[in-house]
C-alpha cells in the first residue's frame, strides 16, 4: 500500500515541526508528512493532488483562510483538520463555514491528535 501524504500548515516554524516528526514517529510508514510555513508551498503541494491530507493552524495572522477557500475550490473532497492555539467558537464557525471538517485545539497531545489524522486518512478514497 502506499503511503498517505500529509502537508501542514502553519506559520510558526517550531509547532510545524514538532507535528511534523511526531505524527511521522507515531504513523509511521504509513504516512509521509511535509511541513512548511508558507502557504503557497502548502497550496501547490496541495493542488498537484499530492496530499490525502491538509492539517492547518489557521492563525489569527496568516493566510489559512485564503488556502482553505483555495482547496475547498479545486480539491473539494480533500480533509481538512484545523489544528490551532487561537481556539475560540468563532474561529470554530468560520472553519466550519470553510468546510473543514475536523478541528482540534492546541496543545494538544501527539497521541490524541494521530487518531483523528487516521480516521480522515481512512476516509480518503
Amino acid at each position: 500500500m502506499a503511503a498517505y501524504h500529509i502537508q501542514i500548515y502553519d506559520d510558526d516554524p517550531t509547532a510545524a515541526l514538532v507535528t511534523q516528526r511526531g505524527l511521522q514517529a507515531l504513523l509511521g510508514n504509513e504516512v509521509i508528512v511535509q511541513a512548511t510555513t508558507n502557504a503557497n508551498e502548502a497550496w501547490l503541494a496541495c493542488a498537484n493532488g499530492n496530499v490525502d491530507l491538509l492539517i492547518v493552524d489557521p492563525s489569527p495572522y496568516g493566510a489559512a483562510a485564503a488556502l482553505i477557500r483555495a482547496v475547498r475550490t479545486y480539491r473539494p473532497y480533500l480533509p481538512i483538520l484545523a489544528l490551532t492555539a487561537y481556539d475560540t467558537p468563532g474561529l470554530r464557525a468560520r472553519m466550519q463555514a470553510l468546510g473543514v471538517e475536523l478541528y482540534a485545539a492546541k496543545p494538544i497531545e501527539l497521541r490524541e491528535l494521530a487518531p483523528l489524522v487516521s480516521q480522515a486518512l481512512h476516509q480518503v478514497v
